[in-house]
């Protein structure tokens, strides 16, 4: 009997503490903002058109060790007026293990015409729904890239005309004078700058300023003489139905002989950004 006593209370004994077991107080996996060079981090403010990295390690909670199941990120893109409702990217990931690390390459880019922020929020999950977030927001500056400059040549003869069009413009019949006759397409403006506007402007806001300040527009640009070659120095400009501007630089011209029956052929040669 008194062996049967002593396993009983052995029994009781081991309930007792099998019931005092306490649960996970925060039973959730981890998460948080990779950090290091190039890395972006909460607050940070940075310029368009530069490369940087976003990383995020999410890990299973160190006492329940449960597995990892998804992994989402959520981009909101707000402009200047944070009253107007973001755009949103989600992203949803399909993950498991008890440890991940999600990483991309951002680079933001002058798309809309107020830039703001961007607030990351991302989230883990493991297989039991336990859940945790974390959020990141970057600020983006307006560090403009150069203006690219192309070259352009202008062509005529008799009736055929080429080159032009993409900048709204049309070459009309040679004036007596005789001077080519440079004048816009419908709905497209024309404007005539200062030679020194040219050099000046390099970025894509100083452009948009000379054509927005004053600019003195013109129906026609016919500084260009079509009985000689010749060097120039014209800055002229358009604004096209798509709205997009493009400033024009005039530099020379090449006249050829005459070819019957077809006339003279001309050339205009330049750059434009």
């Amino acid at each position: 009997m008194k062996k049967l006593a002593l396993a009983l209370v052995c029994l009781v004994s081991v309930a007792f503490f099998a019931s005092c077991e306490q649960p996970v107080a925060n039973p959730e996996p981890s998460i948080a903002v990779m950090t290091g060079e190039n890395y972006v981090y909460d607050g940070q403010t940075i310029d368009l058109y530069q490369d940087y990295n976003l990383g995020f390690r999410a890990a299973s909670n160190s006492q329940t060790m449960k597995e990892l199941a998804t992994f989402k990120l959520e981009a909101k893109i707000y402009d200047m007026d944070e009253n107007n409702r973001p755009e949103v990217i989600d992203t949803t990931i399909a993950i498991s293990g008890n440890e991940y690390v999600y990483e991309e390459a951002v680079r933001f880019e002058l798309d809309r015409d107020q830039v703001g922020k961007v607030e990351y929020t991302a989230t883990v999950i493991d297989v039991d729904g336990k859940l945790n977030s974390t959020t990141l927001t970057v600020n983006l500056n307006l560090a403009e890239e150069p203006l690219t400059i192309v070259d352009f040549e202008w062509y005529r003869l008799g009736n055929q005309v080429t080159g032009l069009e993409e900048y709204g413009l049309k070459w009309e019949q040679n004036a007596k004078s005789p001077f080519a006759q440079i004048k816009p397409m419908d709905g497209v403006v024309l404007y005539k700058f200062d030679p020194e506007v040219w050099n000046r402007v390099t970025l894509p806001s100083e452009k948009v300023a000379v054509f927005s300040d004053g600019a003195v527009t013109t129906s026609v640009y016919s500084n260009v003489d079509v009985n000689q070659s010749a060097m120039y120095d014209d800055v002229i400009g358009t604004r096209t139905t798509d709205g997009v501007y493009h400033l024009i630089h005039v530099t020379s011209s090449r006249i050829l002989a005459y070819q019957a029956p077809y006339g003279t052929p001309c050339y205009i040669y330049g750059q434009a950004k």
